[in-house]
């Protein structure tokens, strides 16, 4: 058990660096016309994170491109992160009709008026997008917990546990018929760590709002067991078609408890084999 849990912990870490450090590519490396044919001068030649503007038409060996490539400021530049959210929070907005699809992501390119080059940005394609709204999800789940921290601090354990699934599942239901789709693009080899890693994000929250100050091996254990609750309530929630979705807080309810009286006998199992200390070699035990 304390080498799965080290091995989680060196996991997750692991993963969380490989995540933060998995930037995108430079805006000059996608901004090619399918013939080859850069259209900005190398990234070298421009000024740190800028682009020049480019709401001009421009001569290329394929014919003109009208439209601009990127957003631009009041210094004629833009800033790489700044096309990025832009676009991703855009592309939001088609999620519904079109999925977490690079179909949204060039949609909403054409909306604020991109050239379809600008979406290959994205190295990692949908997944990105499906990335962005994982992260907003979790900001706003904790937004909403932080103003209802006076009626959960008078809540139990499991209830705590409980509101914040169903606060961040009910941020979902939105786009509860584009998730099966999203959850196959993030099982994908290249995003099971990014996959991994938001998980843990996630259940870490939770259980920082219920309150756990555990730094044993409970600490590990709880994230785990948690993890496993939120996942399969995601799941029994794509396929819940009870009205509000009264059944997936059924479920919840459910896993929750079940969870916890196996945390808690996990526990118990620990502190007895903790109490007794480990055997020393060569008394008696055996290999």
């Amino acid at each position: 058990m304390a080498g799965l849990a080290t091995l989680w912990g060196h996991g997750l870490r692991a993963t969380g660096r490989r995540a933060l450090e998995c930037g995108a590519p430079g805006l000059s490396r996608a901004l090619h016309l399918h013939s080859g044919t850069p259209l900005l001068p190398p990234r070298s030649a421009l000024p740190p994170f800028s682009l020049p503007t480019l709401g001009r038409v421009i001569q290329t060996s394929s014919g003109p491109i009208t439209g601009r490539l990127c957003s631009t400021d009041a210094s004629g530049g833009a800033s790489e992160g700044d096309v990025r959210q832009e676009l991703l929070r855009a592309s939001m907005t088609h999620v519904g009709k079109l999925g977490f699809t690079m179909e949204a992501i060039h949609a909403a390119g054409r909306e604020l008026g991109f050239s379809s080059a600008v979406a290959n940005v994205f190295e990692r394609k949908e997944a990105e997008l499906i990335e962005h709204f994982l992260e907003d999800c979790r900001s706003k789940m904790n937004q909403e917990l932080e103003e209802r921290s006076e009626e959960i601090a008078s809540m139990k354990i499991r209830e705590k546990i409980a509101t914040a699934v169903r606060v961040r599942l009910k941020l979902m239901a939105p786009h509860v018929e584009a998730w099966p789709r999203a959850v196959y693009v993030m099982s994908q080899p290249p995003n099971v760590a990014s996959s991994l890693y938001h998980l843990h994000l996630l259940v870490d929250d939770m259980w920082h709002v219920a309150g756990d100050k555990s730094t044993d091996l409970n600490w590990y254990s709880k994230r785990m067991l948690l993890a496993g609750v939120y996942t399969s309530s995601e799941l029994f929630m794509v396929q819940d078609s009870s009205r509000d979705f009264e059944e997936t807080w059924h479920f919840v309810d459910r896993q929750i408890s079940r969870v916890l009286k196996l945390g808690k006998a996990g526990s118990d199992l620990l502190n007895f084999f903790a109490s007794r200390g480990a055997p020393s070699p060569g008394k008696g035990t055996r290999v």
